[in-house]
């Protein structure tokens, strides 16, 4: 089987194709029991697109299917659909899927994700600092020391 998977902030639309092409099931699935849509096509190959929220539905759903993620940059099909609908995606990603034509995306390893959390945290910490700094001298007239 070929899922497709458009994922959202609360659910995902998700689209099933057979060996010969056919739609056997088209659902919507709150992310949360995406795991249990997951099980009952275990082994099928299923493609999500990179979305800022991918990572945690990436690992759920590898448990069970050989997840492959979509860069959303080259899927021109999907952008530039007369009719662009959660369903219409979905089945547009089962159907490329099936053909072989899913455009990668990189998955970076938990390493690196963790990483990459932490330097968005520092990055996050030191624009608030630099807001406060500059919040003190526009309202204050305080002028703050330079970070060296």
């Amino acid at each position: 089987m070929y899922v497709g998977i458009d994922v959202h902030k609360q659910d995902a639309q998700v689209a099933v194709r057979n060996e010969a092409g056919d739609i056997v099931e088209e659902v919507r699935v709150k992310n949360a029991n995406l795991d249990e849509f997951a099980q009952q096509y275990a082994g099928s190959e299923a493609v999500i697109e990179a979305t800022s929220n991918y990572y945690h539905i990436y690992d759920t759903l590898s448990e069970y299917l050989d997840v492959t993620v979509a860069h959303p940059g080259k899927l021109k099909l999907i952008a530039n659909a007369d009719t662009k609908t959660d369903r219409v995606d979905a089945k547009e990603l089962s159907r490329i899927l099936r053909l072989g034509s899913v455009p990668e995306s990189y998955v970076p390893t938990d390493e690196i994700r963790e990483c990459r959390a932490l330097v968005r945290g520092r990055r996050s910490v030191l624009q608030a600092e630099s807001s406060w700094r500059n919040s003190l001298w526009r309202h204050r007239g305080i002028p703050c020391c330079r970070r060296t």
